[in-house]
């Protein structure tokens, strides 16, 4: 390798010695595989400082033409080893684990994804998901109700809706909830919502800040518990029985912790069905006004009533404005029309409908005029009549087949309203074994754990009868029993028991 060195050139030096060897490379007379001197001895034979054979060296490396080998030095490189070596290394993936705040890791338990994996899965009969359809329904026609729509007012359907909702639909849902016995409130104490989880995620924003605490009913609905966990709250359990809330719970633990903010389901309550008393109603309304604790009051399943209407809301006897009222639609024209409101004090609202804002701007106009035609032409309500007809044959479609099939090891209540049956296991059965075990016979339902906010629960299971047929509930029971009857002739084990927690 014969390289000569212009002393009086421009060209640094190391650039002339790259240049030189880049020439050989490139014309084949340093083949691939060839060595190069090692950098003190060419720097020796040219008369250069090594570090000049160093640079050289480098410029050559980092276009692929050559690389250092164990044991061999610096050699030339092949063809398809100069395009590998000259390649982009790849980027390191970001860590994005570690960007998201720790509280945001487990908002929404492994149990629950478990459960949606499981419901997923082709020929499994789902017991968990408490979605209701209305296709069947015979006073629905979202085709003909959607193509009055798109005729008479296609243009304002894709405009902006206003923050707080249509008028005319606000004014509509104040009537009817003046029928339930409240005070009629003014249309612009209602904000309209993209669904009852998105109520509770405002109030909670609005009102709480990370370390304070919240009541919280035990057990209760997961998505409010998620909720709460996502903004830093301490959850405060107060237990649950058949009249609902046991708000003498509540009064002792107030006493001693400062809650800002009370959450409650008192109708048909998630998961447990039951129903909250007129009196522990009125005496906890007594108890957030001697504390000055805000209620959220969340009616969800108010109009799923199977045999006679539920106390009126709290909020009917409020005078104070302490309580907020939540309410959707979701639970009796299914999730994909997603449209709830939250009842609030008029101090409250200006600040609701700006935070709304920062989420999703405004409601979804087609939705709200969609619900519009049903409430003005009077399907809606032909629908929930109907809706507690087919439900209450669905619930008792469930009761008969676990009264048929299911062992003395499980109790369960007889709900009057709501989705779901709230079942009691006894030792050695444990809901998160038997969720594996009934997967095995292709059925699912949710396993008490998720329900509260301890994580305990193992001993209850809630099962959901709201979008099957008579025949898939029964056939769902009878895999489930199977799976109970395997699981309790394996050996035994200390287990959860019946009756820490009330069954209803």
């Amino acid at each position: 390798m014969q390289l000569a060195i212009r002393r009086d050139s421009d060209t640094p030096t190391y650039r002339q010695i790259e240049s030189q060897i880049r020439s050989l490379i490139l014309e084949g007379r340093l083949p691939a595989g060839a060595r190069l001197p090692a950098e003190r001895v060419l720097a020796r034979h040219l008369g250069v400082n090594r570090t000049t054979v160093v640079n050289a060296y480098r410029e050559l490396a980092a276009d692929g033409l050559i690389a250092g080998r164990a044991g061999r030095g610096t050699v030339v490189l092949g063809v398809a080893e100069r395009a590998e070596a000259s390649a982009e290394p790849a980027p390191v993936p970001l860590a994005w684990s570690g960007l998201i705040r720790p509280r945001l890791r487990s908002i929404q338990s492994p149990l629950v994804r478990r459960v949606a994996d499981l419901a997923a899965r082709q020929g499994t009969i789902s017991l968990a998901a408490g979605i209701p359809e209305i296709l069947t329904s015979p006073h629905i026609a979202l085709d003909k109700t959607m193509g009055r729509l798109l005729d008479s007012c296609r243009e304002s359907l894709l405009q902006d809706s206003p923050v707080l909702g249509l008028m005319h639909l606000r004014e509509e849902l104040a009537r009817r909830l003046a029928l339930k016995g409240c005070s009629r409130p003014a249309a612009n104490q209602i904000l309209i919502l993209s669904g009852s989880q998105q109520g509770l995620y405002l109030v909670a924003q609005l009102l709480l800040e990370p370390g304070q605490a919240v009541l919280v009913e035990s057990p209760t609905y997961v998505g409010a518990l998620e909720v709460f966990r996502a903004l830093g709250a301490r959850l405060i359990e107060v237990p649950v029985d058949e009249q609902g809330m046991r708000v003498s719970a509540a009064e002792q633990i107030m006493a001693h912790v400062d809650v800002r903010l009370i959450y409650t389901i008192p109708n048909f309550q998630n998961p447990t069905g039951s129903v909250m008393s007129a009196e522990r109603r009125a005496a906890l309304l007594a108890l957030a006004q001697r504390h000055r604790v805000p209620i959220l009051e969340d009616d969800l399943y108010g109009e799923l009533f199977y045999e006679a209407n539920p106390p009126a809301p709290m909020r009917a006897l409020d005078r104070g404005g302490f309580v907020l009222y939540l309410g959707s639609l979701s639970s009796v024209l299914g999730p994909g029309l997603r449209l709830g409101w939250l009842v609030a004090p008029p101090a409250l609202i200006e600040p609701l409908a700006a935070l709304r804002r920062t989420v999703d701007l405004h409601p979804s106009n087609l939705t709200q005029q969609a619900v519009c035609e049903l409430l003005g032409d009077g399907s809606l309500d032909a629908h929930l009549a109907w809706v507690r007809r087919a439900w209450a044959s669905r619930r008792d479609a469930l009761l008969d087949a676990l009264e048929s099939h299911m062992p003395p090891s499980v109790r369960w209540g007889r709900p009057q309203g709501g989705l779901y049956v709230w079942c009691a296991l006894a030792a050695p059965l444990n809901s998160r074994e038997l969720l594996e075990e009934a997967a095995n016979e292709e059925v699912v339902f949710v396993p008490g754990n998720v329900f509260f906010a301890d994580g305990q629960g193992e001993a209850y299971m809630r099962l959901s009868f709201a979008h099957l047929s008579a025949l898939d509930i029964a056939e769902g029971v009878r895999r489930l029993a199977r799976a109970v009857k395997r699981l309790e002739k394996q050996p035994k084990h200390d287990g959860p028991s019946v009756g820490e927690h009330p069954i209803v």
